[in-house]
């Protein structure tokens, strides 16, 4: 049994209500953790759901409507609380999701959840001076992207609960997207994919910031008042948990039409477990995760997606469950992370 500090962001609770990628990861990955019989404890903020023990760090979350200068302050407080309070209780291992650079005589397991940004590189290559700060990738894409001079402890990608994900064979004739509203998810190009090719589209949308709401309102707007009469959208904001795979399951396919190296990417691998094919441009992780044919297409321009919308019922939805079952589940994520710890704190000890 090992006795894990989980340090979770600020913003949001755990699990998160609607949109949040790394909460919901925290909180698969510490329910399976404590189901694998670990000690975990979780630092997130108060409200937070989970069967480790809870240690808030705010009373409730922060959310991040908040000015630069103080949301940074906010980051690293709870942070740095997170830390202090989990070596106070004797902790083997902290795993952090917040990248906060400690002097503390503890080990940590960082979980790269960003993009490889010349900041992050930086900051990350600072860490690694620190013998007791490791770094996990969440895809092979991402630590390539990362390079050099970095203190890699492994890649594990990120894993869903699929025994609790629906799945289903027969779909409805509509196409899905979710994400937020901003250049790079590519909310434009999955619009205009989904017009030229003459099916409906199903947006889940974020549309909070003001930067998402002009995007939305200069480049996605236009096509849907062009097109208001032919019923070929549908707007929805950000959904439930079980409205989201309610939608998963039913679509034919979900465009998944990141414009940037994106690390992961858990849409993909939530709407193969639904039966769902993903239709990804080939940039970041898509490549690693898709199986090109076989669950969804990786394409390279917006006519190559319009083409692969065409093609959608040669894929197999129950070879997409197949393969999130046997490549993305939370067993085994859990299970890296837990070799991961065990390499970690054996290196120390022989060291």
């Amino acid at each position: 049994m090992l006795r894990v500090g989980m340090v979770s962001p600020p913003w949001l609770q755990v699990p998160p209500p609607g949109y949040g990628g790394i909460e919901r990861v925290v909180y698969d990955l510490t329910e399976r953790l404590v189901k694998r019989k670990n000690k975990v404890l979780l630092f997130a903020p108060g409200g937070s759901k989970t069967s480790a023990k809870l240690i808030p760090y705010v009373p409730e979350p922060l959310g991040q409507d908040w000015p630069g200068h103080i949301k940074d302050l906010f980051f690293k407080l709870c942070s740095k609380y997170s830390f202090t309070r989990a070596v106070y209780e004797k902790v083997d291992i902290i795993h952090d999701h917040t990248l906060h650079n400690t002097d503390l005589p503890v080990n940590v397991v960082y979980t790269l959840h960003g993009p490889a940004s010349k900041f992050l590189v930086s900051k990350c290559r600072e860490m690694s001076k620190n013998k007791r700060a490791y770094f996990v990738a969440i895809s092979n894409r991402q630590k390539e992207l990362y390079g050099q001079g970095i203190n890699f402890a492994g890649v594990v990608h990120n894993g869903i609960n699929t025994k609790n994900i629906p799945f289903k064979e027969k779909k409805s004739d509509y196409l899905f997207f979710i994400g937020r509203a901003n250049w790079e998810k590519g909310l434009d190009l999955a619009v205009r994919a989904a017009v030229k090719s003459g099916m409906k589209l199903v947006m889940a949308i974020k549309m909070t910031e003001k930067f998402e709401q002009r995007f939305f309102k200069e480049k996605v707007q236009p096509w849907l008042t062009r097109y208001k009469r032919s019923n070929s959208f549908k707007l929805l904001g950000e959904i439930t948990p079980k409205k989201k795979f309610q939608l998963y399951k039913n679509a034919k396919a979900t465009l998944f039409t990141s414009q940037w190296e994106e690390p992961f990417g858990l849409v993909i691998i939530e709407s193969m477990a639904c039966g769902t094919p993903v239709l990804a441009l080939q940039r970041g992780a898509a490549v690693e995760v898709i199986k090109d044919w076989k669950t969804g297409f990786v394409v390279r321009s917006e006519d190559e997606m319009i083409e692969a919308i065409r093609r959608i019922d040669e894929i197999d939805p129950k070879e997409c469950r197949r393969h999130a079952e046997k490549n993305f589940s939370v067993e085994k994520m859990a299970r890296e992370y837990e070799k991961i710890y065990k390499k970690i704190l054996a290196s120390r000890k022989d060291g």
